[in-house]
């Protein structure tokens, strides 16, 4: 199943993206497939926001309550502190 995904700090044309979602798997699991669709440095921490909410990754993907036509799961990729 196709989902929208929105990745914060780009340009437009290069932030919403629709990726194949298997919705038996978990929100980890998924952040590697977004990972490697928008090309995101592994080193990146990834975050998905579902209407307002930080996704735990260790929910299954089918038990958000997504509709597919109509949401957007907002991706935030932050880089880990190293000072």
């Amino acid at each position: 199943m196709k989902i929208r995904f929105r990745l914060t700090g780009v340009p437009p044309d290069q932030a919403i993206k629709l990726i194949d979602v298997d919705q038996s798997k978990t929100v980890g699991e998924i952040k590697k497939n977004v990972q490697k669709e928008y090309k995101l440095n592994p080193i990146l921490a990834i975050q998905f926001i579902f209407k307002g909410k930080v996704l735990a990754d260790d929910i299954k993907f089918s038990k958000i309550g997504l509709n597919p036509k109509a949401d957007i799961v907002t991706v935030m990729a932050t880089q880990a502190g190293g000072n």
